[in-house]
């Protein structure tokens, strides 16, 4: 049975395995027929999601009801954490003035709490603050001659956006967000879809099951195992431009009450005269990274926590990284870089990966 609002981009149905592929360069893997699964899909924060249970004997499921329930608590998220939301709690901080405050609920709270532990093991490569500076790239130069034509912010320009972004200046008083100064903004989409992930686990988990994956714009978490009884297999795609998630794998992990995120820097960034500037910015410099690093997959026991690492790691040194992933218990990381026109790999040493190639 499958519940559906939105359809899986591509579904790949021979005798070979079944493979459902989400965004950012997961998929998930399968050799048994997809109806023995029960799928419930739907949008969910810009995206879409999937949660996909392993039957259990005896079960009257009311499909529509826990999907009833997923939405509601996406739309909950989206009410609080969503900046395309107008009147969302985060975007009413960002339009408040200096000294105001709002109300967050303690999943919010819970989010920037753990978004600032985050920052300070990347030392500041990771930042919910830097959305002046994602705005600034995103505008581009203020006074270009050909206003249709993206060109790259001033340095003035980066400098007066920078001075507003510090995790370090967040001021919460209980359940009170307070802005700091003018123009402070916050912005958790680079952890907010892991934490969707680990809260809608926890919801499918309340209606007692055990076997099951849930899936956010390709942020993954899993409990126990698949319909044949061994670990969720989840593929990873190679970082290359011109193909869709799903169209070339570099590799499968195998888990089992895990999580894993994906962060790329190959699909997504801006170009000016032939100059590609990667949509990942640094928030300690104010410019967009400039490495070989192609994409990070993180493996942790929490969503949240694999996604904000996945992105701290994109922005830091391939040295920095291992050191950070290497000192955090319970994290492993995958990194595949770009040299040559070729792509090397690198994991950390607990990282369990089955290469294609």
């Amino acid at each position: 049975m499958i519940v559906s609002v939105k359809p899986f981009s591509r579904i790949f149905s021979k005798n070979i395995c079944k493979v459902f592929y989400a965004t950012l360069a997961v998929l998930f893997i399968s050799c048994e027929r997809s109806n023995a699964y029960i799928d419930i899909v739907g949008p969910a924060m810009g995206t879409s999601y999937t949660i996909r249970l392993a039957p259990k004997r005896g079960s009257n499921l009311n499909a529509n009801l826990i999907k009833s329930k997923i939405d509601s608590t996406l739309e909950s998220i989206n009410d609080q954490m969503s900046t395309y939301v107008i009147n969302s709690d985060i975007s009413l901080f960002n339009k408040i003035g200096k000294n105001a405050a709002v109300v967050i609920t303690n999943d919010f709270k819970s989010v920037i709490l753990r978004s600032i532990y985050w920052s300070k093991k990347s030392n500041g490569a990771f930042d919910i603050t830097s959305l002046p500076l994602t705005s600034t790239w995103k505008s581009g130069k203020k006074d270009r001659e050909y206003k249709d034509k993206w060109e790259p912010p001033s340095d003035l320009d980066i400098i007066i956006a920078k001075d507003k972004v510090g995790f370090n200046e967040i001021k919460l008083s209980q359940n009170s967000l307070i802005k700091a100064f003018k123009g402070q903004q916050i912005d958790v989409n680079a952890i907010a879809k892991g934490w969707g992930v680990d809260h809608l686990f926890s919801l499918v988990e309340s209606f007692g099951y055990t076997n099951f994956m849930v899936e956010i714009g390709g942020e993954v978490r899993v409990s126990g195992k698949n319909i044949q009884n061994k670990p969720w297999q989840i593929g990873i795609d190679y970082p290359l431009t011109n193909t869709v998630p799903g169209e070339k794998i570099i590799g499968v992990v195998s888990l089992v009450d895990r999580s894993m995120a994906t962060s790329g820097n190959y699909r997504n960034f801006y170009e000016f005269d032939s100059k590609k500037y990667s949509h990942i910015l640094d928030p300690r410099t104010g410019y967009p990274i400039d490495s070989n690093i192609a994409s990070v997959t993180v493996v942790a026991p929490l969503c949240m926590d694999a996604d904000a690492i996945a992105t701290a790691l994109s922005v830091m040194s391939l040295e920095s990284g291992k050191v950070m992933v290497e000192e955090n218990e319970g994290i492993e990381a995958f990194w595949v870089l770009s040299e040559n026109e070729k792509f090397r790999t690198v994991k950390s040493a607990g990282m369990s990966i089955n290469l294609l190639d």
